[in-house]
């Protein structure tokens, strides 16, 4: 019996051509995904340059309508809008290239526009075939006050006494809260004015504990235990258990004549608290924040805490120089600084505070006609508390009348105005850069937010031997928004003018778009 033949089914054939199929959409699909993959992180690198470059035109187009309002022409103008946009782009790297900005004039109104095209590199994107992406932004100035949160930073450092600085200035600044909030202005919240002074220490005032760390210290603790805290994070605020006050412990200790201590007959000092109170210490500065946060507006908490004024005591000095601290203490009442191991300059500073956002002027008037002056120039520390008090980031920190507005709100402009007569020369021992250096830090940090705040300078009577920057620039030309936003005065009645100035500026000038 035959049994049918069939014929043998051979599958090496389609094998062969079902992997040559995969492979073939293999080597369509993968470039694909990868292409795909490529285009999101170009494209969410081009629009953080694309942010960058808005608040870079924002910025030229209200310098350049500064310029014009002082009178230049309108090639001047454009000229200026130009020049300031380019060096902005050019900062900016990532291979970042923008064409000139088109500057347009409205002969309708005052407003002045900007426009400018970039091209962004694109790295991975090359897969499908492109090597940059292409973008253009648009920006409008226009006068017309709109929503605004202005701080104002004084200088209250010793040299303000001199040449009747102090009196110039509390005049000018009147002028200028009479021009930002004039007495026929509906009060509705819209202007709202903040002061921060300092020397070299700031008062953080009421809002003291809100901003530092600390810690209550039994009134048995140990030195060792003090020594400890105090060196903890931006030196802890310690407070006594049983009197609420604040203090440094130091040692119990003999110096025994012809001892250690170079002294011609024995000395015995005991364990006692140093309390601030006691001795006319104020109870409420604080210094730079130090770290990874030290150049921005991050809220303070852990981790992120300003420093508390205590007087500096160097645990670690010699006997000699320990003895000399405590003698200081004990006989001279702590009154002076710099001797021995004892350091209580940053335990000092001005007893005025800072003025959170606010639209009353009686109040603002009254703020500043009490300023007094004494002490070094930190004025790293200004320039921080003046971007704290505009800052929403601090919102928890400032009553709920005070809170700044969120950066970017609709119609809202930013500004903080900077005034010293001198150089930023003091800082905590502690810090790890000048004040110069902190200064130019946080503007770079306050002039890259995509919100653009606005740095007006405000130089009176500087010296011509104050400390500058590898070009050139003094801090004031250094942390102005523009040229344009940088002024200096030699006399009462030009710093009256300047401030006008200002804030005729502000008043008039905001961004549409």
């Amino acid at each position: 019996m035959q049994f049918p033949r069939f014929r043998t089914l051979r599958t090496d054939g389609f094998f062969r051509s079902r992997d040559a199929n995969i492979a073939m959409l293999a080597a369509f699909m993968i470039p694909a995904i990868l292409g795909l993959a490529g285009f999101a992180i170009d494209l969410q690198n081009t629009v953080r340059q694309k942010s960058k470059v808005q608040a870079s035109l924002d910025s030229a187009v209200l310098a350049g309508a500064l310029s014009r309002q002082r009178g230049m022409n309108e090639a001047a103008v454009r000229a200026d809008v130009q020049s300031y946009a380019a060096s902005m782009f050019e900062q900016q790297g990532g291979g970042l290239f923008c064409g000139p900005v088109t500057v347009a004039f409205n002969a309708d109104n005052q407003d002045i526009s900007g426009s400018v095209s970039c091209r962004q590199p694109a790295y991975l994107v090359q897969l499908l075939g492109h090597d940059h992406l292409d973008f253009s932004v648009e920006s409008t100035s226009t006068y017309g006050i709109g929503v605004v949160d202005i701080s104002f930073v004084f200088d209250v450092s010793g040299s303000m006494n001199d040449q009747n600085r102090l009196p110039n200035l509390k005049t000018a600044a009147s002028a200028a809260f009479d021009e930002l909030l004039p007495d026929d202005r509906v009060l509705d919240g819209s202007v709202r004015l903040a002061i921060a002074s300092y020397n070299h220490s700031l008062n953080a005032g009421p809002y003291l504990n809100a901003v530092t760390n600390s810690i209550t210290l039994a009134a048995d603790a140990s030195n060792s235990a003090a020594q400890s805290n105090y060196n903890s994070y931006n030196d802890r605020r310690m407070t006594d258990s049983a009197t609420g006050k604040r203090f440094f412990y130091y040692q119990r200790g003999t110096c025994t004549s012809g001892g250690t201590c170079g002294r011609t007959s024995s000395y015995t000092w005991n364990a006692r608290r140093y309390f601030f109170e006691d001795s006319g210490l104020s109870n409420s500065c604080v210094y730079e924040r130090t770290g990874a946060h030290a150049a921005t507006d991050t809220a303070p908490t852990s981790g992120r805490w300003m420093g508390a004024g205590n007087p500096r005591w160097n645990f670690s000095a010699s006997s000699t120089s320990k003895y000399d601290g405590w003698r200081n203490v004990e006989t001279a009442g702590a009154t002076g600084y710099g001797v021995g191991a004892y350091e209580g300059r940053h335990g000092t500073c001005m007893p005025s505070g800072p003025v959170p956002l606010t639209e009353d002027k009686a109040a603002l008037k009254a703020h500043v006609n009490n300023l007094v002056a004494e002490g070094g120039t930190a004025g790293h520390l200004g320039i921080a508390w003046g971007w704290y008090l505009i800052s929403p980031n601090w919102s928890n920190i400032w009553p709920n009348a005070s809170r700044p507005r969120d950066y970017g709100a609709v119609r809202t402009s930013k500004f903080m105005i900077l005034m010293t007569d001198g150089d930023f020369n003091i800082q905590h021992p502690t810090a790890s850069r000048t004040s110069f250096q902190q200064s130019m830090d946080l503007c770079d940090q306050m002039k890259s937010l995509p919100a653009n705040i606005q740095i007006f300078t405000v130089g009176f009577q500087v010296p011509s031997n104050v400390q500058k920057t590898s070009d050139g620039r003094t801090i004031m030309q250094y942390c102005a928004s523009s040229p344009g936003h940088a002024f200096s005065a030699d006399s009462g009645a030009e710093l009256v003018e300047v401030y006008r100035t200002i804030a005729r500026s502000i008043s008039d000038l905001r961004l549409k778009h």
